[in-house]
């Protein structure tokens, strides 16, 4: 395959980037470096195996692979899909607090700005934590839903102190 058409790829699939952290982070570039990466041009399909970091201004993703899925017709999204032992991500929030999480699986849906987290999944922040099996983030709506699963329970820590800041 001819290096200019897979740069060419790259660059688009840079184009329309997640908006998981703040909103400067989504006019930054994509930095994605792998150990090996794979093209499926006619599914607009890009395959990033081994040692995957993704970095976007404050976003950083870590995984065994990344596969980034572009649409062939508008009615379509880019999807971003995230594996790990497990995957992790970190961002910092528009209030300046980072974010940190992991799961085995991480969808990414750009369109509905909608963030999947599956099998052992965790959220972390100033202390405080969610986990779940699942947990559903929308973030244009800042919306969370923590699913258990097999009988285990959604658990949930909040600190003193976050409680007494958000009282002021």
């Amino acid at each position: 395959m001819n290096r200019l058409k897979i740069n060419t790829l790259l660059c688009l699939l840079c184009i329309s980037a997640p908006t998981w952290a703040m909103k400067s982070d989504t006019k930054q570039p994509i930095y994605i470096d792998s150990d090996s990466q794979q093209v499926d041009m006619p599914n607009n399909i890009v395959t990033f195996i081994g040692n995957v970091k993704l970095r976007q201004g404050t976003i950083d993703i870590r995984a065994n692979k990344v596969v980034v899925t572009r649409p062939n017709t508008k009615s379509q999204q880019q999807t971003i899909m995230a594996y790990g032992q497990p995957a992790t991500f970190h961002q910092v929030m528009d209030d300046g607090k980072p974010l940190d999480g992991e799961a085995l699986k991480m969808r990414y849906e750009t369109a509905t700005e909608r963030l999947k987290m599956t099998g052992k999944a965790e959220l972390n922040q100033d202390g405080s934590n969610i986990k779940g099996n699942i947990i559903t983030y929308n973030i244009r709506d800042q919306r969370l839903v923590a699913e258990s699963g097999n009988q285990e329970r959604v658990t949930t820590v909040i600190l003193p102190s976050q409680l007494n800041n958000n009282k002021k």
